[in-house]
């Protein structure tokens, strides 16, 4: 029943507390996970107080940001594989993050996706919104969401 299960991490501690779930269901199903990180960017130009602003910098970040998430994504990745549970990876750059994830799992013909409900935070989830529930809404699959507090820590 259950082939492809996608795991959206972003580095965070509470992101990673949907791991467990994934594993049980992985090993339960004989299913493979695809752990994804979505680096996001950010549009070429930016209006900001009404004039238009290309955020070079932010570019430089966001390949930083990319080749640590590769690395986080590869130590897990490994730790799984280890464990026998067959695991995949991606990074993905978008500028919506939970299009991405829905955009992915719809290409990738994933069964689940197994999340938590939240992730990084801050300012960031404030203007952005949050990805669980566009996920939630979105996603052509099943979403397993694992609800975790920031006090959680």
């Amino acid at each position: 029943m259950l082939r492809k299960i996608l795991v959206p991490l972003d580095g965070s501690e509470l992101a990673e507390r949907a791991l467990p779930y994934a594993k049980a269901l992985a090993q339960k199903f004989d299913a493979q996970l695809i752990l994804v990180w979505v680096v996001q960017s950010l549009p070429p130009v930016m209006p900001v107080m009404g004039f238009e602003m290309v955020p070079f910098e932010y570019h430089e970040f966001a390949d930083k940001v990319q080749k640590q998430a590769e690395l986080y994504l590869g130590r897990l990745r490994q730790a799984l594989l280890e464990q026998k549970v067959p695991t995949d990876m991606t990074v993905l750059r978008s500028h919506s993050v939970a299009d991405a994830i829905v955009d992915f799992a719809e290409q990738k013909g994933v069964d689940l996706i197994v999340k938590t409900t939240h992730g990084r935070s801050g300012i960031s989830r404030w203007v952005f919104g949050s990805v669980a529930t566009k996920v939630l809404e979105q996603a052509p699959c099943p979403v397993f969401l694992v609800r975790v507090n920031e006090d959680d820590r």
